[in-house]
């Protein structure tokens, strides 16, 4: 385990150091009211696919009694994870498992070099190693995540195709799955005031394992759809059938030709 300083001097622990920077500008400089949602005070908030928790750091920050709970299923990962909500204050809760349609287990394709990439959908998981070397090469970055990459020091690597193929090369890591519904009831969730979802390609396994009954109790939602432009639309469409006004925004990974988009919802 490694550790990485936060551009207001906190530490916070990960698997790769330089993973950090290019996390935390795309996380913390987002404004979530722009969307049009709201982060209560004291809500109560999931975090699925949590990775090493910034998103829950960012949600903190922002409700000092907010309920937490994030939810990540690779092991190494999971272990900074669960440091970092341990010494919030107060702190979160780190759930060692991915969430999906049925309860089990599942392979995903896992990157030691770049965790944050780690998948079910190994076809994504290409997409998105594709893309994120194409920003390597900042052949399509725009200014801020130039700077992001000069930051970490990628750019001077980037013509190091040995080093790329390494760093882009997945494991075999096989983990634990429930439904979202079952992690609801377990944990006693009887509102979300935010269901954020980034799992690289399972955000439709994630909804699907969401009973009818449940629904009315999510308020918001946050998902980073990683299937492409024609699914994030029927995605948004599904949840304006349920109630929900809708948006649509692009990650910073679009800049290299993965198609990413973020659907933001709220009723």
């Amino acid at each position: 385990m490694q550790s990485a300083t936060l551009p207001d001097g906190r530490t916070v622990f990960c698997v790769n150091a330089y993973e950090v920077d290019f996390s935390v500008h795309e996380i913390f400089s987002e404004d979530l009211g722009a969307h049009g949602l709201q982060l209560p005070a004291a809500g109560t908030f999931l975090d699925v696919g949590a990775n090493i928790g910034l998103f829950s750091l960012y949600l903190r920050d922002h409700c000092p009694q907010a309920r937490i709970v994030a939810f990540e299923p690779m092991p190494t990962v999971f272990a900074a994870l669960e440091r970092n909500l341990a010494v919030m204050d107060p702190p979160g809760m780190a759930v060692p498992v991915g969430l999906g349609a049925k309860a089990g287990w599942a392979e995903f394709d896992y990157f030691p070099g770049v965790a944050a990439l780690s998948t079910q959908n190994r076809e994504v998981g290409r997409t998105l190693s594709a893309g994120l070397r194409r920003l390597l090469g900042r052949q399509q970055a725009g200014g801020g995540i130039k700077d992001i990459l000069d930051k970490t020091g990628a750019t001077r690597v980037a013509a190091d195709e040995a080093f790329l193929d390494d760093l882009f090369h997945p494991e075999t890591v096989r983990a634990r799955i429930d439904t979202l519904s079952a992690q609801m009831a377990a944990l006693g969730v009887a509102t979300v005031d935010l269901l954020k979802i980034d799992t690289e390609g399972a955000e439709r396994e994630v909804l699907a394992g969401l009973d009818e009954s449940d629904w009315p109790k999510i308020r918001q939602l946050l998902v980073e759809v990683h299937l492409g432009g024609e699914v994030t639309e029927v995605m948004a469409a599904d949840l304006r059938d349920r109630g929900f006004r809708t948006s649509i925004g692009k990650h910073p990974l679009s800049q290299g030709g993965a198609a990413v988009f973020h659907i933001y919802a709220a009723r």
